[in-house]
């Protein structure tokens, strides 16, 4: 992992830089896997596969009349949260959804990219990250052909706080499914899904990690939609929905195992993504208030 303290300068401003370059730890995840292989071929029969059975991998979405030019989606693995609609006014309370602000976000970001480290930007989503204490933040993210960035970008000052780099190559599964607290947890049910990519040799976290809040060194990601998908009018646009994700990323990364980990495959576990936590009032609270989304609350905005 790197040290927390790098900084980039990005547009006049520093960012902390996280790199991730080498594998670290997390359990081994138990469910339906797939082993995908290092060629497209591989690719597409995994997923043509994994269609046709198990509960994560056969809804679909809601059709809708609107999305974003140009970018439809046309499946859904995982699950949506039943009678989460965002109304139009609601929508537009977003920083990122007005005009342009998410194509000039991406615009600002892409100075992070190093070419010869990571190769050429592939697509860029706005998504949903569900942290290890189970808090929502809005996040930015990056493909590359050799790295996915997860970025932290503040939509009202139009500033890069954060970001974090993900070596393809050192990805070793990916998660996809519903979202599941332990059963002896009182935290309401999510009733949705996500993916989570993992990059590990089956540990758990170190008691430093699993307590400390602002750590930056878990070797994992999980993400879900963004909530502008869940308004009528986005329900298909690719650029807030994770299953566009997953299917791009499972894509890369096969291709990237050919060069970097010849012989190997990447593991794709269709199940339960678990979430450790069992009394939290404060995510509760964070996430129904949406404080990790860059709002406009009745005319104060952070």
């Amino acid at each position: 992992m790197a040290d927390p303290s790098q900084k980039s300068t990005v547009n006049g401003s520093e960012a902390v830089t996280l790199e991730d370059d080498k594998p670290a730890d997390v359990k081994e995840f138990e469910g339906a896997t797939l082993q995908i292989g290092q060629t497209d071929q591989h690719v597409n029969e995994a997923e043509t596969n994994s269609s046709s059975g198990g509960s994560g991998f056969s809804r679909n979405r809601p059709g809708s009349v609107i999305g974003r030019t140009s970018v439809r989606s046309t499946s859904s693995k995982t699950s949506l949260r039943p009678g989460f609609i965002k109304t139009d006014v609601s929508a537009r309370s977003f920083y990122c959804y007005k005009e342009s602000q998410f194509d000039k976000a991406v615009n600002n970001c892409k100075s992070i990219i190093k070419p010869e480290l990571d190769g050429e930007l592939k697509s860029s989503w706005l998504l949903t990250e569900v942290d290890h204490w189970d808090l929502e933040r809005e996040k930015i993210i990056f493909l590359t052909d050799y790295s996915v960035f997860v970025i932290k970008y503040n939509f009202i000052n139009e500033k890069l706080y954060e970001f974090r780099r993900i070596m393809l190559h050192i990805i070793n599964s990916i998660n996809v499914g519903d979202f599941k607290y332990p059963n002896s947890s009182v935290m309401p049910d999510r009733e949705h899904g996500g993916i989570k990519i993992r990059w590990n040799q089956g540990q758990e976290l170190t008691f430093g990690q699993k307590w400390n809040p602002w750590c930056t060194d878990i070797p994992w990601v999980t993400l879900s939609h963004h909530p502008l998908l869940y308004n009528p009018k986005e329900n298909e646009t690719a650029t807030y929905n994770v299953d566009e994700f997953f299917e791009s990323l499972v894509a890369v990364i096969s291709k990237v195992y050919t060069e970097k980990r010849p012989g190997e495959s990447l593991t794709v576990v269709e199940g339960p993504i678990f979430i450790e936590s069992y009394a939290s009032p404060v995510a509760v609270v964070f996430n129904q208030s949406g404080l990790g989304f860059f709002r406009d609350r009745n005319g104060v905005s952070f």
